[in-house]
């Protein structure tokens, strides 16, 4: 029929090439990118992680190279970590201490599971790769190489909520009465919500007080503490309208 080309004779492939005469983009074939794999002893990649974090002296996430000055190029600690494993006279004695530590912390969260406890995907893809004796991919690699810096938060993190768990000083003054103590930060956490600092603190007899304050208060240090008695919960004297006075 005339205006209508004979396709009879045409494969499908050729049929498909008619339609895309006009088409710019060249038919590319699919390839299938290889996964590439590491074969690595556990304790030695976590061992390896803790040394890159000595090194670093906190997580890198992404090289910075200085061609100018190279006594400012920082290496990531995943590359760190692949170049340690390559050679191993970089890591001592205590990186593999503090590899045995920081693997036991993640691998510990099996029994949080065991209680009922949900986890963070996080924290349960950590707890997952804590588990396995053998390293084979470079994701698992890159995951370890940020948990010596997380086992260090929430190692203090662990220690804030034990001392605010088993606090025995009990609770401060009545609702509506206005106190004054010291108190030691121990949480200090910025709501954008309502741009204040919420700041958790305990004081010399054992109790705990909460309270909003506007400016930042350093975790570890000492303040003294004006305030209104807002409530008691959970062990903890809330605390209204609170000076610090210098």
């Amino acid at each position: 029929m005339h205006g209508f080309a004979n396709v009879s004779n045409m494969t499908s492939r050729q049929i498909q090439r008619m339609g895309h005469a006009d088409d710019s983009t060249p038919y590319r074939a699919k390839t299938r990118t290889q996964k590439v794999t590491v074969n690595h002893n556990a304790d030695d990649v976590w061992s390896a992680a803790c040394a890159a974090q000595r090194i670093n002296g906190s997580y890198i996430k992404l090289s910075m190279i200085s061609e100018s000055d190279p006594d400012l190029t920082k290496l990531s600690n995943r590359m760190l970590v692949e170049r340690l494993l390559v050679d191993q006279s970089g890591i001592n004695d205590e990186d593999r201490e503090q590899g045995v530590k920081v693997r036991a912390f993640y691998q510990g969260y099996t029994f949080k599971i065991l209680q009922g406890k949900r986890l963070s995907e996080f924290d349960n893809t950590a707890m997952l790769i804590a588990n396995r004796d053998v390293i084979t991919s470079t994701y698992d690699l890159a995951v370890i190489a940020s948990l010596p810096s997380c086992y260090e938060r929430g190692v203090v993190r662990q220690t804030v909520d034990q001392r605010v768990n088993f606090a025995t000083g009990g609770l401060i003054g009545t609702v509506g009465n206005k106190v004054s103590t010291s108190v030691e930060v121990l949480r200090s956490a910025f709501s954008q919500t309502y741009n204040v600092n919420f700041i958790t603190g305990i004081n010399s007899d054992d109790q705990v007080v909460f309270f909003a304050y506007k400016s930042d208060l350093e975790v570890g240090k000492m303040y003294d503490i004006y305030g209104t008695v807002k409530g008691h919960r959970d062990n903890t004297t809330q605390l209204n309208r609170v000076k610090v006075i210098v």
